[in-house]
């Protein structure tokens, strides 16, 4: 099987999930291309078998990127295997789990008629408010993300690694 592991990345954290879903795939003896949409916005997919196409969850919303090549493959992507995944702080909130996968990965793939895809995958991520500019901090700080994690016991002030490597190995070994 050749896929393609495509992302959007802010921070970082979600290029790592995608080398390590590449990675993953690639100890399957599968031939895995990773790509960052940033770098190569427009790769052609109608050489993959699967595509894995993964992005953050930045204020609601996955990055441009990702979005972006979402939209201008749709009709393609609905004629392949493609499995969504996005990297995102709802996971630490039990309660907010099940609104985050249907707006962030239900919804999105609702929004190309036709895409079915084969796998979503929710997953965890690293919060760094060090590396933050001041208007990130400040759209944190109005959605009270900063304040909610505090109130469950995270250290704020360092960086918190809250990526679940076993689930993301178990998910990649299903597809």
């Amino acid at each position: 099987m050749k896929a393609l592991v495509a992302f959007g990345s802010k921070y970082g954290s979600t290029a790592s999930l995608a080398g390590f879903i590449g990675e993953e795939l690639r100890g399957k003896g599968h031939e895995v291309d990773v790509v960052d949409l940033r770098l190569h916005p427009d790769p052609d997919v109608e050489s993959y078998d699967i595509i894995v196409l993964g992005s953050p969850v930045f204020v609601g919303k996955w990055t441009k990127e990702a979005r972006r090549f979402l939209e201008s493959n749709g009709s393609q992507l609905c004629e392949r295997k493609v499995a969504l995944f996005v990297s995102c702080s709802d996971v630490l909130f039990p309660e907010k789990i099940g609104a985050g996968r249907k707006m962030y990965l239900e919804d999105v793939a609702a929004s190309i008629p036709g895409l079915r895809p084969v796998s979503l995958g929710m997953f965890g991520g690293v919060i760094d408010f060090s590396r933050y500019g001041a208007l990130t901090k400040a759209l944190l700080a109005g959605v009270g993300t900063k304040k909610q994690l505090a109130g469950r016991g995270i250290d704020v002030t360092n960086p918190y690694d809250y990526r679940d490597w076993e689930q993301i190995r178990s998910w990649t070994r299903a597809l």
